[in-house]
């Protein structure tokens, strides 16, 4: 396999194709999310009425499921949607922001799984963890412990099988499996945990690489690389008086600079397999 030669691909098609993201966000990250997606290439679509969902989810190249802000309305439509995306081979990104904090985000996450409509999911490790145990600990939703890297990489492939798709796991590290394949990749910036929307950008960035890529692991592999690249970009950028504020900022420019720059930085990457 050609990863860097898939990679550049999927950098140039994101590009010249500009695929349409239906996105479920929360009110929380919205903007963020539009942000991020239009900075590398990808045009958003924030719409979670019941009404349309099915109809802009049709006209869509991926479809990210948030459940930041989850309520009943919203779980309606997502399922709606997700079905929709599931007859037209849409690939559909679901983002279980605190399912660790609440049975009933905990079980609806359970529900789309199960439905065989997920194709990649994008969570922290206690997010991750409460998916595959199936248990919730109401504890809020960031991760509040960092793994151990042989339990990060069983954990995301098990849940991958259990499941059936592909798990990518954030944080410090980043670990990513589809069941067979296990992967760890380096990059970031301590800075993304003092920031709102950090997660929910990688996920918008995984969900625009997946709608444009052959195959969805390459895919979701190279949104964390990206958001890792941008991050770490961003960090560079800042001067000694800026904190958390600035370079939230410098990340939207960081994710620009990383997709219309990518020959630039191709000889850093090396993603690590594990097992």
């Amino acid at each position: 396999m050609n990863m860097k030669g898939d990679f550049k691909q999927i950098i140039e098609d994101l590009q010249s194709t500009k695929p349409v993201l239906h996105h479920f966000t929360n009110y929380v990250t919205a903007d963020d999310c539009a942000g991020a997606a239009l900075a590398v290439g990808a045009s958003p679509v924030m719409a979670d009425a019941p009404e349309e969902a099915a109809e802009i989810t049709a006209g869509s190249d991926a479809l990210v499921l948030n459940l930041g802000t989850l309520n009943e309305s919203h779980m309606e439509a997502m399922e709606q949607a997700a079905a929709t995306a599931s007859e037209g081979n849409i690939p559909v990104i679901l983002d279980p922001v605190g399912v660790m904090s609440s049975n009933m985000r905990l079980e609806f996450a359970i529900k789309l799984l199960e439905s065989g409509n997920i194709t990649v999911v994008r969570g922290n490790y206690s997010e991750c963890k409460a998916l595959l145990e199936q248990e919730a600990d109401g504890r809020g939703v960031d991760s509040v412990t960092a793994p151990s890297q042989g339990e990060a990489l069983k954990l995301v492939k098990d849940a991958a099988q259990q499941y059936h798709c592909i798990f990518a796991m954030t944080g410090a590290v980043d670990y990513i499996s589809d069941g067979k394949r296990a992967l760890m990749i380096n990059g970031g910036h301590p800075l993304m945990e003092r920031i709102v929307g950090a997660g929910c950008m990688t996920t918008t960035i995984v969900a625009a690489c997946v709608a444009v890529a052959g195959e969805a692991m390459t895919g979701a592999m190279l949104g964390l690389i990206i958001m890792g690249q941008a991050a770490e970009l961003a960090a560079g950028l800042l001067e000694k008086k800026d904190g958390p504020g600035m370079f939230k900022i410098r990340l939207i420019d960081g994710l620009y600079h990383v997709v219309t720059k990518w020959n630039l930085i191709m000889d850093n990457l090396n993603p690590e397999k594990a097992n």
